[in-house]
């Protein structure tokens, strides 16, 4: 579906990263992006049924009440099988409350996928998996949410295709995962398997980019929007209630922008 060409999705190759290996060499193909229409279409596939922010945690043991709830950021990637279907899984990030930090669309070379896999190296799967993650653009997210690790874990499912369908039907592994048995490569989605790995793995992606895995200042974020920007869009809301503008959407906009919040 996808091609080395200015019809194909806009990529960009990595930056120049100093590493020692020789796997620092980047596909450097660029090309155009998707039109902004195109966002969100769906285009064939299913509504999805459910939200997944009741999904629960395949390993059993999350506590909506426990645990650590503290702002963090993970590395998604959309795998080339479901790169056609970015901007639906982009809302279905949006509604379970993750926040996209930073988006690239890359085509990436077969040296920098070893690199980028190398802890599973000794794997008999480990062929399949860079021919399959070098073969066509993937999709790499920094997102950011609280307790987003383990979030992102659970909105995905687990890494094994069959068992997320007989377990997780809804997760996202279980619906656009493509290929079953006990070692898939086509399992639709990456995601980091503890902070520490988001850490790297966004580093490793976005050498310039200064996030680091866990973002501070979480609390300091919510006391702002609740004591400065939540009254303001209230008092906005009720004066658009009184005039009832004819375009509500760019009125609302308009007088936001008046407002120094």
């Amino acid at each position: 579906m996808f091609r080395d060409s200015c019809y194909s999705l806009g990529t960009r190759s990595l930056p120049d990263q100093d590493r020692s290996s020789k796997s620092s060499s980047i596909c450097s193909a660029s090309c155009a992006r998707l039109p902004e229409s195109a966002s969100c279409q769906i285009s064939g596939y299913e509504t999805l049924p459910v939200s997944f922010s009741d999904v629960p945690l395949f390993g059993g043991d999350y506590d909506d009440d426990g645990g650590d709830q503290t702002f963090q950021c993970t590395l998604a990637i959309i795998k080339p099988e479901v790169v056609q279907l970015m901007y639906k899984v982009e809302c279905v990030m949006e509604q379970n409350g993750f926040i996209i930090k930073t988006k690239e669309v890359l085509r990436l070379s077969r040296d920098q996928v070893v690199e980028f896999y190398e802890e599973h190296a000794q794997e008999p799967y480990f062929t399949r998996l860079v021919n399959h993650m070098s073969g066509g653009p993937v999709v790499v997210y920094v997102l950011s949410k609280r307790n987003c690790v383990e979030e992102w874990q659970r909105l995905i499912g687990p890494a094994d295709v069959t068992r997320a369908k007989r377990l997780f039907p809804v997760s996202l592994r279980a619906i656009y995962g493509t290929e079953l048995g006990s070692d898939p490569v086509a399992n639709a989605f990456h995601g980091s398997d503890s902070p520490a790995a988001a850490e790297r793995e966004i580093k490793f992606f976005f050498p310039n980019n200064k996030m680091d895995a866990t973002t501070e200042g979480g609390e300091d974020l919510a006391e702002y929007i609740k004591d400065a920007m939540m009254p303001t869009i209230s008092t906005g809301l009720s004066e658009m209630f009184n005039i009832r503008p004819n375009d509500p959407l760019r009125w609302f906009g308009n007088w936001l922008l008046t407002r120094d919040v």
